[in-house]
């Protein structure tokens, strides 16, 4: 990627895991001031390589309980298609939305309260896209073992 180099990479990665970490420990670990370091993660965030800091939350303590991936094949794709995903990704409720190659042309990653209110998610769905919609194909996911760079682990068969 232009306009980074190697230490920038070391940064990089070492956020993706400790994302809380202070400048002066960052800098410790990849050799540099606290003020190299912040200068580099403004350069970083310039560029897009930082697009946001954020906490990984337990969604149980949202009162969420069950997280579904939503894999959509299309009939069409376009721009009418990328509006729609876009307004999906606008709910509070969606955590990811990706376009995709293969089988399927995009997949939604999404956490509900209950199955009534999955089914009702994918209710709007499937209306919002109409006839350009060839089926929804959804699994829960019932256990993590890693998310969001996060080794989490196994924790009593339920996902954390």
């Amino acid at each position: 990627m232009p306009g980074i180099d190697e230490k920038d990479r070391e940064i990089l990665r070492i956020l993706r895991k400790e994302g809380r970490i202070t400048l002066t420990e960052l800098g410790r670990k990849v050799n540099l001031s606290p003020a190299s370091v912040r200068n580099r993660l403004e350069k970083l965030e310039k560029l897009g390589a930082v697009k946001g800091y954020s906490a990984v939350v337990d969604p149980a303590f949202l009162d969420k309980y069950v997280k579904v991936l939503f894999l959509l094949k299309l009939k069409v794709e376009g721009p009418d298609i990328d509006l729609i995903l876009e307004k999906f990704a606008a709910y509070e409720n969606v955590e990811s939305i990706f376009r995709t190659s293969g089988r399927t042309h995009a997949v939604i990653i999404a956490e509900f309260e209950d199955m009534d209110e999955m089914k009702a998610f994918a209710s709007r769905l499937r209306k919002a896209l109409g006839n350009s919609l060839e089926y929804i194909e959804w699994s829960a996911i019932y256990d993590v073992f890693k998310e969001c760079w996060i080794e989490v682990g196994k924790r009593g068969g339920r996902w954390t």
